[in-house]
């Protein structure tokens, strides 16, 4: 499981001016290794578009670590110019495309900065005409004091911003202010900051082709067919509209209704997200995965008896019933996040509601095979015990055959 922190860049005045983030292993709470830069820069805009860009920036420019083949991607499609900025790394593998797509997004208002510059790097050199700021480790580069001060002096008349990273200690901090750079990274100033409810959620295997698919053939309603049929994604796709890229959606009942209000160009935005992600649901979360579809189910069908027309909220609410479990984090604060109707975030707070009332007979009917228990149930719901036992096998039924057929 990977996290995401962020650490400070400050000005020559000690003010936090930009932010870096990075991805940080859950358990070593250091950089994955052996994890390959391209997908390191999926998952960690993937992590800040689920967290909130403007959430972790705090208003200024956040930079992430983008290898230069990475910059044809369509996924900056997904994120602002004025939230973040694009720090080249691992740029071997720069051609007539990668340059072309540099000159699309500097006009879009994207600023780059080139990370571990060197004149000596040739391959920097035809981008760096391009850079805003050039970052330069104070600790580890080729350069003697006297060579460094040079190069500072160049770029300062090519008007690049110079970062010096690696500040590790007063002395390395002192002598980057004498050399004259403009801007200070590094431990000794501020140690990366882990940020909270940073999980990737992982979503099941087959969801992404099938939501392709519908896209392909343009059926809305088969695409919330399969967001309602994964938490996952579901959890993502109602992320993704209450983000900073869009107003303020309005309370959602069904996600037939997200997706509507959204529209097609936006679900497909959402589909790479998806893909960024690479992240797949196996063993025990793939069993709360299956519990939240029967949740789902059992819901939808006991609503029908009691009160037809909760029936889509009802469904919501049993697939979202299991957040804690699946997300490590409470319903109602899910519920709140995601712009649930008010209907649900009140049930998810425990308030007395249609709702809560529904939830809390699929919870009691979920593990229990006494027939007077069903017995009960029925008489509560007006319905026969063969009804409400047959809602609970076409429920198991249900949720079986889904995570079957999306794994």
């Amino acid at each position: 499981m990977y996290l995401l922190s962020r650490q400070a860049i400050y000005d020559r005045h000690k003010n936090i001016v930009f932010w870096e983030v990075f991805l940080r292993h859950e358990e070593t709470e250091r950089y994955p290794q052996n994890l390959d830069p391209l997908n390191a820069t999926s998952i960690a805009i993937n992590l800040l578009v689920e967290l909130g860009i403007d959430k972790v920036g705090g208003g200024k420019l956040v930079f992430v670590n983008v290898p230069a083949i990475f910059l044809e991607a369509s996924m900056f499609d997904l994120i602002s110019p004025e939230q973040i900025g694009i720090e080249l790394v691992e740029n071997k593998s720069i051609t007539n495309q990668t340059y072309e797509a540099i000159g699309i997004l500097l006009k879009r208002g994207f600023k780059f900065c080139i990370d571990d510059f060197g004149f000596e790097r040739i391959d920097y050199l035809p981008i760096l005409n391009k850079a805003h700021f050039v970052k330069i480790d104070i600790k580890n580069n080729p350069y003697n004091l006297i060579e460094l001060k040079e190069v500072i002096s160049i770029l300062k008349s090519l008007k690049k911003g110079t970062v010096a990273k690696n500040i590790e200690t007063e002395e390395d901090y002192k002598i980057a202010k004498e050399i004259g750079f403009d801007y200070f990274q590094g431990n000794y100033l501020s140690a990366p900051i882990l940020l909270k409810d940073t999980r990737v959620i992982s979503y099941l295997k087959s969801t992404l082709f099938k939501l392709y698919k519908a896209i392909k053939e343009g059926d809305l309603k088969q695409i919330a067919y399969i967001l309602e049929r994964d938490v996952g994604a579901a959890y993502k796709f109602l992320k993704f509209a209450n983000s900073a890229l869009f107003p303020k959606v309005r309370k959602i009942s069904t996600l037939e209704e997200a997706i509507v209000y959204l529209g097609f160009d936006n679900i497909v935005k959402f589909a790479i997200i998806l893909a960024l992600s690479e992240m797949f649901a196996e063993g025990k979360e793939k069993e709360y995965w299956q519990r939240a579809l029967y949740r789902a189910s059992l819901s939808e069908k006991l609503a029908e008896m009691y009160s037809p027309d909760l029936e889509r909220k009802a469904h919501i609410a049993g697939l979202f019933s299991l957040s804690r479990e699946i997300f490590g984090r409470e319903p109602k604060d899910v519920a709140s996040e995601l712009g649930l109707d008010k209907d649900i975030q009140d049930a998810f707070e425990k308030k007395s509601n249609e709702i809560s009332f529904i939830l809390s007979l699929v919870e009691l009917l979920e593990d229990t095979t006494d027939p007077k228990f069903i017995e009960k149930v029925a008489k509560i719901l007006n319905t026969t015990p063969e009804k409400v036992q047959s809602a609970m096998e076409k429920a198991r039924e249900e949720s079986e055959v889904i995570v079957g057929e999306f794994s």
